[in-house]
């Protein structure tokens, strides 16, 4: 009787991404090649287990095991609020208890960030992988500037580039107060290029540029566009922050409606773009610990569509 072997192959995008596609490769002993069985990856578990005893038992057949979904029993609550009230539970469940509120209690934030929060295995190593440019830097070093470029590996033409902390919300736009410019949520580890010419941009998709990183980050005219694979981190960041912090003076010196009305659609289709990988779920686990609050939105993206549009844009 002829055996079928069905050769499960996955495909990372890059260090960042993990299982985000499957693709089946069939080999036939008898030369026979059958048609794929479409995303099976996206199937509830019970397809799997109807799969497997459906098939005949001349057929071996390795299956994966589906990553298990966490539950928050912070977010049960959320089953049944929608638009405003959703928006405003989520913003008394994101107070933090312990985040930093003095310049010696932000530069502990960077550093816990460089070190810890920020801080995985890349190149089998510890490192850093930085933003806007998806490059590993190796090192456990509290100080962003110990972390040094491999000559111009980030490809945007400055060479052995150090790293500092990017705040996705411009601090300019909150005149450097406390909380929010210590919030880890909204603060990542980037070259100090690419954070400079991000500048206080608006986050936009960017037709023309006249920067860009090896990753695919670029900046337009006043505009400036995360790699693809950082934009539902981005996304979520700027929704967080929106939530958190909508009462507080977030839009000093800023043309709001460029700056956020504008880009709430598009941080939504971000968001359901490029979900949460394990790196930036480790992350959030990882800020709870350090400052006591998390990002619901890396626990659950589907929250920002329950509150909608609408409401981010009337706050």
């Amino acid at each position: 009787m002829t055996k079928i072997i069905f050769a499960l192959v996955y495909i990372a995008m890059d260090n960042t991404k993990v299982l985000q596609n499957l693709k089946l490769v069939f080999a036939l002993s008898a030369g026979v090649l059958f048609s794929a069985f479409g995303n099976l990856a996206a199937q509830p578990i019970s397809a799997f287990d109807t799969l497997k005893n459906s098939v005949s038992s001349d057929i071996s057949i390795e299956f994966p095991t589906p990553l298990p979904k966490t539950s928050h029993s912070y977010l049960k609550p959320t089953d049944e609020l929608y638009g405003e009230k959703l928006f405003q539970y989520l913003h008394k469940i994101t107070l933090p208890s312990k985040i930093a509120t003095s310049q010696s209690g932000y530069i502990a934030a960077k550093s816990y960030m460089y070190s810890t929060a920020d801080n995985t295995i890349c190149n089998k190593k510890p490192g850093l992988i930085t933003f806007y440019s998806l490059v590993c830097v190796n090192g456990t070093s509290e100080n962003g500037y110990d972390y040094k470029e491999h000559g111009d590996a980030n490809g945007d033409g400055t060479w052995k580039d150090a790293v500092n902390t990017e705040h996705l919300w411009p601090q300019s736009y909150f005149d450097e107060k406390y909380p929010m410019r210590a919030d880890l949520h909204h603060l990542r580890p980037t070259f100090t290029k690419p954070n400079s010419m991000r500048s206080n941009y608006s986050f936009a998709e960017v037709p023309d540029w006249d920067y860009s990183t090896s990753a695919g980050s670029k900046r337009g005219y006043n505009k400036f566009e995360p790699c693809d694979a950082t934009k539902g981190d981005v996304a979520r960041a700027m929704l967080y922050f929106m939530v958190r912090y909508y009462d507080k003076n977030i839009r000093d010196k800023i043309n709001y409606s460029d700056f956020w009305i504008n880009r709430v659609t598009m941080f939504l289709e971000w968001n359901n773009q490029d979900p949460p990988d394990s790196n930036e779920i480790r992350r959030n686990n990882l800020i709870e610990k350090y400052q006591g609050n998390r990002n619901p939105f890396t626990d659950d993206p589907s929250l920002a569509d329950k509150i909608g549009a609408a409401v981010f844009k009337s706050h």
